[in-house]
């Protein structure tokens, strides 16, 4: 029997896998679709750990699994979405210096933990998901500012999408949409 990973389990006993819960594309709006899509693929890598598996069923010793996504993104030359999810359940991280040892708790400092075997084992998760690939929009790239509020802007997306998935799921009542929710489209961030 091949292993099933989850990433929540209800009051009610339903189980949520981690493939299903992987979605964000609220991102599209300012263009960074691509980078959303990554980052919501990769912001629950880590609940393929037997750790976090445990976590699930009792278990009450704290697992990151922020860091095993972030890694993976970085790996791929992706620091916008790896940022992103570094924070998605604690904050953005302090950014700290690439020469930030492993003990550090900077982003670099997570980034060179994972690198040196620092997190629980992780790697059933390539068995079910393909990271997809995407670059982030050109004005992210524009400059140091510009790629700062470009994370931000991502990290707010996946937030908001991860614990919309979340709450849907756990209530067992899909959510709405809200379309109609405003009577003016917002302007678009392009100009930027």
């Amino acid at each position: 029997m091949e292993n099933k990973f989850l990433a929540h389990i209800a009051e009610d006993g339903r189980e949520q896998t981690v493939f299903e819960h992987l979605a964000a594309e609220f991102s599209r709006p300012f263009g960074g679709e691509a980078q959303g899509l990554l980052a919501g693929t990769a912001h629950d890598i880590g609940k393929y750990s037997a750790a976090f598996q445990r976590r699930l069923t009792g278990d009450s010793r704290r697992v990151d699994h922020a860091t095993a996504g972030a890694f993976e993104c970085m790996g791929r030359g992706q620091p916008f979405a790896a940022f992103a999810v570094a924070g998605h359940h604690g904050g953005l991280p302090d950014g700290g210096g690439r020469g930030d040892g492993p003990e550090a708790a900077t982003f670099w400092g997570r980034i060179k933990r994972a690198g040196r075997g620092g997190l629980e084992p992780y790697g059933a998760w390539a068995r079910e998901v393909s990271l997809p690939g995407g670059q982030p929009p050109p004005f992210a790239k524009q400059n140091p500012g510009a790629g700062m509020f470009f994370i931000r802007m991502l990290y707010s997306c996946l937030v908001a999408a991860d614990f919309l998935d979340t709450e849907d799921f756990m209530s067992g009542k899909p959510r709405g949409s809200c379309s109609g929710c405003w009577k003016k489209k917002a302007p678009s961030i392009r100009p930027l």
